[in-house]
């Protein structure tokens, strides 16, 4: 991956930011996208210091045209883009009776519009590179999840964005694959904990019991699984969506 430009959505924290270290030592520029500036320039300053070129933009991914903005003359200054990452996310739920329209708008917008956005503002300079990789974040989740019908809604629309995808790209060359986490340590999950008003250690106790190895995951672990469908090595896998959940 030595020399490839990389951009992830969502980097500032969690999964997002982990595939931002994982890629870095591969990558000749990762571009950082998130809607908050400090974690971005946070992590920036890490890629950095490790000698990897990056650049940092604030970005709603709910807003097409903010994308489409911070990704203009990356072609001209650093060539093609090779791979695009679409960790941004959100998980805010409720019983179907009282979920707002709000809630279900915005989960949708950031899960699912926003992957949607960020591979249609990337997808012509993607198709200059000479291993263009597409990967998107879904979730077990997309099975079915109580309370929170509008993530699982979302998630699993980003299986069939994958496939669509990779059929209309696939002539031009483009992969396009899929991670699907099972429960990972992240500020998101913890926050799912907070507002159910339980303790952190018996929420992940209560996880661990429900995978065959017995322990919940690391943002790093999926970080791994992107690293590798995000690679040009990779040559004949695509459309596919990777559970990676420590479980059958």
């Amino acid at each position: 991956m030595s020399g490839r430009v990389v951009v992830v959505s969502g980097a500032g924290r969690g999964i997002g930011a982990a595939i931002c270290r994982k890629m870095a030592p591969e990558a000749s520029l990762i571009v950082l996208l998130d809607r908050d500036r400090e974690p971005i320039e946070t992590v920036a300053s890490e890629l950095e210091a490790s000698g990897t070129e990056s650049r940092s933009r604030v970005v709603d991914v709910r807003a097409a045209g903010e994308i489409s903005e911070a990704l203009e003359s990356l072609d001209a200054d650093f060539g093609p883009i090779d791979a695009v990452i679409a960790a941004a996310g959100c998980m805010a739920g409720s019983t179907v009776e009282d979920m707002t329209d709000d809630l279900w708008e915005e989960a949708v917008d950031v899960n699912l519009k926003g992957a949607f956005s960020l591979v249609r503002a990337s997808i012509s300079s993607l198709k200059k590179s000479r291993s263009p990789r597409i990967v998107l974040l879904s979730s077990v989740a997309s099975r079915g999840l109580p309370n929170h019908a509008n993530y699982s809604a979302a998630k699993a629309g980003i299986g069939g964005l994958t496939r669509s995808l990779a059929w209309e790209f696939g002539p031009q060359g483009v992969l396009v694959n899929a991670v699907a986490p099972g429960f990972i340590d992240t500020r998101m999950t913890r926050s799912g904990a907070e507002l159910r008003g339980v303790d952190w250690e018996e929420y992940v106790k209560e996880a661990a019991r429900h995978t065959a190895l017995g322990r919940i995951g690391e943002a790093e672990e999926i970080a791994h699984v992107v690293q590798f469908l995000a690679s040009p090595e990779l040559t004949y896998l695509t459309g596919q969506v990777l559970t990676v959940s420590g479980s059958p």
